[in-house]
This record gives structure tokens, sequence and C-alpha cells, in this order.
């Protein structure tokens, strides 16, 4: 850019010290000079009126010099504002002659064969002679159509979803913001509705990735047909998720609609492979009115009743009700989640042991190394925060499995520095049934133990029997690899199905804990007693290891030791404990063992 205005700067120099000699002549030094440039370039007088097209603005322009010399220039392009596409009046949206420097602006240039091209324009003012005032102007014209193009789609991909040409979350966020504005400047009324696909997961893992875009893609078509009004705003919002924004609908013709979109969801009939599939969505809506403090509150809040639309079966709608129950519950595991993930990243979570120990007169008293491992979280003050108060939250927001592998790492990393010695502990960890169905949850498991070095004996995985009955298929495969390996399996929560004794041979399990709610009343409920009595008959007659929970005082150590149940874990036995002081202690004790031996 500076040789081109060097070139033109010395040309009018050149000529005010041959003056004579130009004047009588045709420019041709001059003339020769623009032709060498690269770039199209265009000079004016004071009045707008063409003086020279070099070649390459002959080209841009369509046009030739000789045709338009002495012709306004409006004759032979325009020059648009590129936001407004309005018409600039002159080169500068002015007068040319109060052009004193150079200036640059982006505009876009329309030809007389109605040609558009993105240009940036670099105007220079030029005098003949130092004392006399402007009177010619140099237009260097650059193309910048590509890099224009380039910045919208950029500008594109920021605002608009990739797969759906939806806009994306981030931009439907800003446009509720804006609508939520304008609702508190003019009293409008909005309805801010959120949809789902049902059990997409399952779907996207059955038909595969590519199918599922499609599926994605399906979907979003299906809720663009049923918009009929411009103002109505739509975005995907998440992977399987939509949002849309009847704007100032009506909430019964805006309730209409939404049935209407699941409706002819659910009659849409999904292919892939050669395979016809039924599709269903969930919604949930929230009005958005003065009442409404932001854009981030107002999507929340229609996910969280499209979350119990889906709960409640799917394929179908749910207001958002501050004051209803469920609601109230999803708001409180939403806010669990965001506290869970933050725990993860600032790594506070912990582990405590509890042991379960020998209910033997003659072994009660001897020392024993059988553990449950519990997580527990603290606050960011510190405070312990018990496992009931998130674990609901985990699971209804599918995170058991991101919380399960950060248990087996952890454990795996801190029983490592065991020492070797007989008879080895064991750890037993409670794995969850979300991480039972993942496919890739039993690779992990495997591998962890592999690099950790630590013995599979010391470990043992407990599953509640409701998990375990959900597909025994799926639970007996995973034991037996991770029983090939030397790991044992327990049976939690022993006796609370209504088939639990049809399918407890179907299941290779080690230990049988018979769940707590029976054992804590067994001093003074008969029934409970005889379901104790009777779910340890059978764990014997199957070989197996009888352990019962919530041994609270005396009284039940003694009755459980009468019936010959083998095992008890309760407070009245100890209290968890962490893990670190637990391992600790287990290698103080291997210590002293040594020490005697030797």
């Amino acid at each position: 850019m500076l040789i081109i205005i060097a070139l033109g700067l010395y040309m009018f120099f050149y000529y005010k010290k041959h003056k004579p000699q130009f004047e009588e002549s045709t420019d041709n030094c001059q003339e020769d000079a623009y032709k060498l440039l690269p770039e199209p370039i265009v000079i004016l007088n004071i009045d707008n009126k063409i003086i020279y097209l070099n070649p390459e603005a002959e080209n841009m322009l369509s046009c030739k010099l000789r045709r338009v010399m002495g012709r306004d220039c409006s004759d032979v392009f325009t020059l648009l504002n590129p936001n407004t596409g309005r018409v600039l009046q002159g080169v500068l949206g002015g007068d040319a002659a109060f052009l004193t420097e150079r200036m640059t602006r982006d505009c876009i240039l329309q030809t007389t064969m109605n040609q558009t091209v993105s240009i940036e324009l670099n105007l220079i003012p030029l005098r003949r002679f130092a004392d006399q005032e402007q009177d010619h102007i140099l237009l260097v014209i650059n193309n910048i159509t590509e890099r224009k193009a380039l910045e919208s789609k950029l500008s594109n991909l920021e605002t608009y979803d990739g797969l759906t040409r939806m806009l994306n979350r981030k931009s439907f966020d800003a446009a509720v913001k804006q609508l939520i504005d304008n609702a508190h400047k003019h009293s409008s009324k909005h309805v801010l509705a959120y949809f789902s696909i049902d059990q997409f997961q399952v779907i996207n893992d059955t038909i595969g990735y590519a199918s599922g875009d499609n599926l994605i893609t399906s979907m979003g078509e299906q809720i663009k047909n049923h918009l009929f009004t411009p103002l109505d705003i739509v975005g995907r919002v998440g992977a399987n998720e939509f949002a849309v924004v009847f704007c100032e609908r009506k909430l019964t013709s805006a309730i209409k609609t939404i049935q209407e979109i699941l409706t002819d969801v659910s009659e849409y009939k999904f292919m892939s492979r050669g395979q016809q599939y039924s599709i269903t969505m969930s919604c949930g809506f929230v009005v958005v009115d003065q009442k409404t403090t932001s854009s981030t509150r107002a999507i929340s809040e229609a996910n969280t009743a499209c979350n119990l639309a889906n709960k409640r079966g799917g394929n179908r709608v749910s207001a958002y009700k501050s004051e209803d129950s469920e609601i109230q519950k999803m708001e409180g595991n939403l806010e669990w989640v965001m506290i869970l993930k933050k725990a993860l990243q600032e790594n506070r979570f912990r582990m405590h042991a509890q042991p379960i120990h020998p209910l033997k007169a003659s072994e009660y008293k001897k020392p024993f190394y059988h553990y449950e491992l519990l997580i527990r979280l603290s606050d960011e003050k510190g405070n312990p925060i018990a496992p009931d108060e998130f674990i609901s939250a985990a699971e209804y927001y599918s995170m058991m499995p991101e919380l399960d592998k950060w248990v087996i790492r952890n454990v795996l990393k801190q029983i490592s520095a065991l020492p070797e010695q007989s008879p080895l502990p064991v750890f037993a960890i409670n794995l969850s049934g979300q991480s039972l169905n993942d496919p890739h949850f039993l690779d992990f498991v495997t591998k962890e133990i592999k690099a950790s070095g630590v013995d599979p004996q010391m470990l043992c995985f407990e599953i509640t029997e409701q998990v375990a009955v959900e597909d025994l298929t799926l639970i007996n495969a995973l034991m037996a690899s991770l029983k090939a390996l030397g790991c044992k399996f327990s049976l939690d929560d022993f006796g609370t199905g209504v088939s639990s004794y049809g399918y407890l041979r179907s299941l290779d399990v080690d230990y049988l804990k018979i769940d707590g709610s029976f054992v804590k009343n067994i001093a003074n409920d008969e029934v409970a007693k005889t379901m104790v009595q009777s779910i340890n008959q059978v764990g014997h007659t199957m070989n197996l290891k009888v352990i019962a929970e919530y041994v609270e005082n005396e009284k039940i150590i003694h009755l459980l030791r009468e019936m010959g149940v083998d095992y008890g874990q309760g407070y009245e036995i100890a209290r968890p404990g962490p893990l670190e002081i637990v391992i600790r202690n287990h290698m103080l004790d291997s210590h002293v063992d040594d020490k005697v031996a030797n």
C-alpha cells in the first residue's frame, strides 16, 4: 500500500516539476506507472468526475476509460454502506473536496452491471502543485470479498449451530435476554418452550452417531415447521435439546402449538439402516414477562419442567411451577450438579471406611480388615456433607459414572501404598447402575486395577439388588470378568425386591448384605426378625457369607449372633472414618507384626 501511495505522489510531483511537458502530453509516463499496479486505481477530480482508470479498475467496473472519462463516478459505480445497504453519496458519503488526509473505509461497490464486490477503499487527496489546493483524489481499491465471506462464515459459526442451522446456545441466550429487556420496558409476554428427544442416548447408541445427527436435524425441522411468525426464536441448546420462544403469543396458543409438535413427532417414523424407529419428545415451558429476572433463569426453569415431563414418561408437556414439590426437588438437584462439578474440579471428595466385622464371640475382638468405602463431600468451608444430600442429584443427572470413576482412581491410589501381607485387607466399593450400564466402564476398571499394581483380591464391588435384577446378563458378564482378576462381589440391600430369592442363584456373588431396614428392627419386629433369619439361611445354603447392616446396639449383635450371621456393620461396631487414617493404622499394625516376627 505504501508503494502505491508513493507512486501516486511521485507522479504528481513529477508532473509539478515538468509542468509544460505534461500539459503538452497525454501523461504516458503516469499511465504506464499505474498500469503496473495490481490493485484497481481510480482518479477523480474534486467534482467526483473520473479522470483515470487503470486496467484493473476497468476490469472491476466492466468499462473502458475512454468511455467514462469525465463522467460522474456515480454513473459508473455506486458505493453502499456494508451495514445498512444504503447508497453513500459521493466517494466520501459527502463532498470529496473536504478530504484533507488519507482515509480508509469498507464498503460495497456496485457496478452498472449490478455486480457487487466487498472492498476496502483507500482515499488519498492529491495536489499537482504545492501552492494549489487539492484538485484530485486517488482511489485505491482492495477486493475483500473472500475475506468478508470468511468473516461471515466465522460469525455464523459463533451464532448458529453447525448441524441444524438454528441459533446456538449462546446466541439463543442473548436473544432471550433481549426479549426479557423488551418485556420489562413494554410489559410484553412470551412463552419459552424447552424440548428434548426422549431416550436419545439409547437411540443414539443403537443407530450410531451419524444417524443420530440425522435424527437431531429431522427433529429440528419438525419444530421449525410449526413456527408461523418470523418473531418466534428457535435454537439448539443441547445435544438433543431445542428451545423456542413464542414471541407475544397467548399461552393457550403456544401450548396448542407445543402439543401439535409433540403429536407430529410421535407420528413421525425415523428410518435408519432400513429400520424404523418411533420417536417422542418431552417439553417444558415457562412464561417470560416482567417478573422474569434473567435469560439463564428462564431457560433453566423451562429445562427443569422438560426434565419433569421426561421423568413422568415422556411424550408430554409440563409447565414450570415453582411451588410444585417435584419441581423444587429437581431445582435442588440441578443446584447440586453444579456443586458436584465444582467439587470434582477442586478435589473436595474424600473416602471414608467403615469396618465390617465377624460376629462370632470368639472372633469379635480380634483384628479384622474388611471395610465398606463411603464417599464424602466437604463444602467450600470444609464442613462435611452427607451423601444422601447429593447422591440423588448425581443419579438424576447421570453423574454417577463420573463419581464412581473418581472413587476407583483415588481408592486404588491410596491402597497401593499398603504392604503385601496375610491376611489381605478387603475394601468394598459401591458401583452405581449407571456405571454398570456404561459399555466402557469394565475396560476402565480393568485398566485402573492393572495400572495401580493393587492385588485384585483386596477389592470387593458392591451392587444393589435393584441394580442387579435390571440386566442379569450384563451384570454377570461384568462380574465374571472382574472375578477372573481376583475381585469379589457383594449383593447389597438384599431382601427389598419381590423376587429376591428367585434370581439369587443366577448371581455369582461372594457376600450377601441384608438390608438394614430389616436388621435395625429385629429386636421388636417379628416379621423383620423372620426375614433376617430366612435371608441368612438361604445365603448359607448357597455358601455365601452374610453381612448384616445397621447394627446399632448390643441387642441386635446378640440376636444376629444367635442366628449365625457371619458379619456385622454399623455404629455399634465402628463408625466410618477417613480412609487415609485406616491405611495409616493398618501400616503401623503391619510394621509391629514384622518386628514381632523378627
